[in-house]
C-alpha cells in the first residue's frame, strides 16, 4: 500500500498531466489513488468527471462507490457521490445494446 505522501504526489502529477492534455496518463494516476483507498475527494472527483465526459458509466459507478466507502467528508459531498452513481446507473440503462454485426459472405 502506498503512503499518503506518495499518493498526493501522484495526484498532483495527474493534475499536471491533465492540464497538458495527457488525460489517459492522468486517469492512470488518479486510479492509483482510488486503488489505494485515498481519503481525499480530488482523485475521485476528477475520475468521475473524466469518465462521465467519456460516457463510461460503469467506471463512474465504481469510482463513486469507492468514494462513498473511503472518503470521509461532509454529508452534502457524500450525497453528490450518491447522485453521480445513480445518474450513471440510469445513463447506462438507457444505452441501447450493441447490434450484432452481419456476416458478409
Amino acid at each position: 500500500m502506498k503512503d499518503n505522501v506518495e499518493i498526493v504526489r501522484g495526484y498532483l502529477r495527474a493534475q499536471n498531466l491533465e492540464q497538458i492534455g495527457d488525460v489517459d496518463g492522468a486517469i492512470s494516476l488518479y486510479e492509483a489513488a482510488v486503488e489505494a483507498a485515498f481519503d481525499s475527494t480530488g482523485p475521485y472527483d476528477r475520475l468521475i468527471a473524466l469518465y462521465a465526459e467519456r460516457a463510461r458509466h460503469a467506471d463512474v459507478v465504481r469510482v463513486a462507490e469507492a468514494a462513498i466507502a473511503h472518503v470521509h467528508t461532509y454529508a452534502d459531498k457524500l450525497a453528490w457521490y450518491e447522485t453521480m452513481r445513480a445518474e450513471a446507473k440510469r445513463a447506462a440503462a438507457d444505452v441501447p445494446p450493441a447490434a450484432p454485426k452481419r456476416r458478409r459472405d
